[in-house]
């Protein structure tokens, strides 16, 4: 599904700056995954690979907190998820599930880090999103 994939990645706000060298390259290193209800894009606890954009669809991410399922938030068409775990090289601090029928656009780990390492707008984004989620779910969590 090259252009959905294409589509997607070029619409994102975090990408509209990018030359189309950078947009193919990150096309060549993404596929769409389809996914049903109920089924898990991450698990808290997993390590995660890629960048996931929600294409079409909505999922729900969670987490466990205090012995018990903390919702954090819902995330539609245009949405990101994947960057903590995958920026940092560490577990997932989250579950990531479809909401409905959802088609997502993965791109991997290799593409996204060689970006952040030479784009200084897409590395400063992705750093404040992470710190403004981290904060979202410790909140969450201690409510």
């Amino acid at each position: 599904m090259p252009d959905l994939t294409s589509s997607t990645i070029r619409e994102l706000p975090l990408f509209k700056h990018l030359s189309d060298e950078w947009v193919n390259r990150l096309v060549e290193n993404a596929r769409v995954i389809e996914v049903q209800p109920g089924e898990q894009l991450i698990g808290e606890g997993k390590m995660v690979d890629e960048l996931l954009i929600v294409a079409a669809g909505t999922v729900r991410v969670w987490t466990n907190g205090l012995g018990r399922a903390v919702e954090l938030k819902q995330l539609g068409p245009g949405s990101y998820v994947g960057e903590v775990s995958l920026l940092s090289g560490k577990t997932s601090t989250a579950t990531v599930e479809a909401h409905d029928a959802t088609s997502v656009v993965a791109i991997g780990r290799r593409a996204i880090i060689a970006l952040v390492e030479s784009d200084e707008t897409v590395r400063k984004v992705l750093e404040g999103v992470t710190l403004a989620r981290a904060k979202d779910t410790l909140g969450k969590v201690l409510q």
